[in-house]
């Protein structure tokens, strides 16, 4: 973007890309998340040497990673909605909070819950955390850790995606921005069936939202 618009300043180019993010952002905080929905944990950051791994680890930043799905008309799965949050721990409470913004709650006369069940790797919280909103938990019992991304595939698929981009283009992200960028590479996916559209529904997304400044980036 820097070198097509000719725009000398660092700084000025990453506020505009952040800005752009954010409109994202907003635009898919609009959307729900229905049916069954495949849910696990990933963790982003450096590596762990001689400490603990997975939900154990200290340096790494934990991700709840959320994708729905549907049966297409030759009776296969396929994903639908993604959502990736940044949360302080993979507890139940945090699942809870997760799903909330995913479309549970209360439910009223004007509103109904989309969503219907999680399939997950049997990780006690997410069992609680379905209980407290009444949805169906569908356990995949992981014997080896292994083969988890064969098990829940397209939540597996949605984090080594992301981690391939933030490895690749960004050569790693701070804690402070990782959700922007996460919330950017969950609007493409949900958005790779209207490639063509794309540019003019970020536009009409950017012009639509409230922008954000420096100054409260960097804060």
């Amino acid at each position: 973007m820097q070198r097509i618009l000719n725009i000398g300043q660092y700084r000025t180019i990453w506020l505009m890309a952040h800005k752009i993010r954010k409109a994202m952002a907003e635009r898919d905080a609009k959307y729900k998340l229905a049916g069954l929905v495949e849910m696990d944990e990933s963790f982003f950051g450096p590596s762990d040497k001689g400490g603990k791994r997975g939900r154990g680890s200290e340096t790494k930043m934990t991700v709840l990673c959320a994708v729905s799905l549907y049966t297409d008309r030759k009776g296969k799965e396929r994903p639908g909605f993604a959502n990736m949050s940044v949360v302080n721990d993979a507890s139940a409470k945090s699942i809870e909070e997760f799903l909330k913004r995913l479309g549970m709650g209360p439910e009223t006369k004007n509103t109904q819950h989309l969503l219907e069940a999680i399939r997950s790797d049997g990780w006690r919280s997410y069992g609680k955390a379905s209980r407290s909103y009444n949805l169906e938990h569908c356990k995949i019992i992981l014997k080896e850790p292994k083969n988890a991304g064969k098990l829940l595939h397209w939540v597996h698929m949605l984090v080594s995606n992301a981690k391939s981009v933030i490895r690749g283009a960004h050569k790693g992200i701070s804690k402070k921005h990782l959700q922007r960028y996460l919330n950017e590479i969950c609007y493409r996916f949900n958005r790779r069936f209207w490639e063509k559209e794309l540019f003019d529904r970020l536009v009409q997304a950017c012009v639509s939202a409230k922008t954000i400044t420096y100054t409260e980036l960097i804060s």
